[in-house]
């Protein structure tokens, strides 16, 4: 028997070659050799199914369901631990409280919170492993033969399909389990092209309705990145390239989605999916973990602080909120009237009598804080012309224009706010923006040298297309201002931003300005402005403040 197996890992050590069969004949063996002879309703497959020790097969690094925090599988993706040290490291931090590592080892009991949401069940690796250890494993991990440079002679596997299936096995290796060491597998050689491992792995992911909604994102990025390059066109007589719009990729994953579940999702829907990418890693984590819906994650985007997001994440989790609960808790209902009484419905119309007079009296007082310098004493004493047969009528009215001049120096004051088309050479690039989004080298990089957005831009893209670690960190930033930019371009409405003003008293005609609010909307029209859509180089915006600088 140790001479099979030992034969058994020499024929896997071979890249394309399946294992080859073993002398003694099994039952099936013999069956599939009599096929000539009886029909007994199969045919043998390609697929073989082997015993792998764990510790010869690494997770794909690349799968859009993260099992892990993300500290761990950077440790992973690097080499620095290995699978069996990151399930120690794991565990430890369960026994130390940590609420990421005891949702994905304990699982959660979520009850039906809400109709509409999904019912999900403990899914923690304690409670598969439990199952694996009592009935053994049901379904073979799908691994693939791979060339490990750190091992050229010894077989190496990458983990397909069942990473929460090999997970549960460390675990079980973890609690002294030995005979769990090793895990059966069906072995398939590494295709030439991997984004056939890809959609397989997008296609199981869809399938599953018990799927994080942070996973499903992912795999509706990786089918956007995709559709992108293939539904982009050649510009006749340019050796360019035109692609899509974003609503008419959001339009196209939603049909490939369909593909996979045999229900398509609308454009709005994949949307706010994407949307979740922008939530921090310890967000993602914790959402993850904890096995969040689209529903529940929804009004999370609304909070604009990560520290507000991640608190508000545990307490979805920690008190079972419902999508619907979650959305009462940010943006809560206003309260449904009371019944009234007779006297309370006649106290309620005489309100609405001193309101409309209120409202009267508004509009009177705009039309005369409007009018022209010239004509403003003439209507003041036509006014109180018409009242002079009332002394008390004539008073008031006298006494109008000082009251009237007051109130606008009031409102010069405190409304400095104007709307205007600032030129985007005059804003300073909100670089804050893209903190989260870089490394601290990268960041001190922008931050550090005076260049413009359209300089920054030219380095992010610069920097995705020579790192790819830096690239899947700089998606969720890129398609948030793709999509402000697609908006823009549609002329969809979108809340202006708003700019602090800054002037010397040295250069009273020079203005710089910085972004308040609403510093998605300024990139969005420097990507247009690179993109060539020269219209886009003034933004309209709100000045909500002006400061003026004496200094040398």
């Amino acid at each position: 028997m140790a001479r099979r197996k030992i034969n058994i890992q020499r024929n896997l050590g071979l890249r394309e070659g399946s294992a080859a069969q073993p002398a003694t004949e099994s039952v099936i063996d013999q069956l599939s050799g009599s096929m000539s002879r009886t029909d007994i309703g199969f045919k043998p497959t390609d697929q073989h199914v082997y015993e792998i020790n764990l510790d010869r097969i690494m997770p794909d690094p690349d799968q859009p369901r993260h099992l892990l925090p993300y500290d761990l599988r950077e440790a992973l993706r690097e080499k620095t631990l290995d699978p069996a040290e990151v399930m120690r490291q794991l565990v430890l931090r369960a026994e130390k409280g940590d609420m990421v590592a005891l949702l994905v080892l304990g699982g959660r009991s979520k009850g039906p919170v809400d109709e509409e949401d999904p019912v999900v069940e403990d899914t923690g690796l304690f409670a598969l492993a439990r199952s694996i250890q009592e009935v053994g494993l049901r379904q073979p991990l799908n691994v693939y033969r791979i060339d490990d440079p750190d091992h050229p002679n010894q077989a190496s596997y990458r983990l397909g399909e069942g990473e929460r299936r090999f997970w549960a096995h460390h675990l079980l290796v973890q609690q002294d389990f030995e005979a769990f060491k090793s895990v059966r597998c069906i072995v398939e050689p590494l295709p030439e092209n991997e984004e056939v491992i890809h959609q397989r792995q997008e296609a199981e992911n869809a399938a599953r309705v018990d799927l994080p909604a942070l996973a499903r994102a992912r795999s509706m990025q990786r089918i956007k990145e995709r559709l992108n390059i293939e539904m982009g066109t050649r510009v006749p007589g340019e050796n360019t390239f035109q692609l899509p719009s974003q609503r008419d990729l959001q339009i196209a994953v939603g049909q490939r989605v369909k593909s996979f579940t045999g229900r398509a999702i609308g454009d709005r829907m994949v949307r706010n999916y994407l949307a979740l990418l922008n939530l921090s890693a310890e967000a993602q984590d914790l959402a993850e973990a904890g096995q969040l819906t689209e529903k529940q994650l929804r009004p999370v985007m609304r909070l604009k602080s990560d520290e507000e997001q991640l608190a508000f994440i545990r307490q979805i989790i920690e008190k079972n909120m419902s999508g619907r609960e979650a959305m009462r808790e940010v943006a809560p209902p206003p309260p449904p009237p009371a019944k009234t009484s007779l006297r309370e419905v006649s106290q309620t119309s005489v309100e609405q009598r001193f309101e409309k007079r209120v409202l009267d009296a508004a509009k009177t007082m705009h039309s005369l804080l409007t009018l022209p310098q010239e004509n403003y004493d003439e209507t003041i004493n036509i006014l109180a012309a018409r009242g002079a047969a009332d002394s008390t009528t004539r008073q008031a009215l006298q006494s109008l224009r000082q009251t009237l001049e007051e109130i606008l120096l009031r409102i010069e004051d405190f409304s400095s706010s104007k709307t205007l088309e600032v030129s985007l050479l005059s804003i300073l690039p909100p670089v804050t923006a893209l903190q989260r989004h870089l490394p601290p080298e990268k960041f001190s990089v922008i931050e550090d040298e005076a260049l413009t957005g359209g300089q920054i831009l030219e380095r992010l893209f610069m920097w995705r297309r020579e790192d790819i670690v830096l690239a899947s960190r700089l998606e969720p930033f890129l398609t948030t201002i793709e999509g402000e930019a697609e908006a823009l371009r549609a002329g969809e409405g979108r809340a202006l931003p708003q700019l602090n003003g800054r002037k010397n008293v040295k250069y009273p005609d020079l203005m710089v300005y910085e972004v308040e609010s609403g510093a998605s909307i300024y990139w969005a029209h420097e990507l247009l402005v690179r993109q060539g859509e020269e219209q886009f180089k003034l933004m309209k915006a709100e000045v909500v403040s002006v400061t003026v600088i004496d200094e040398d």
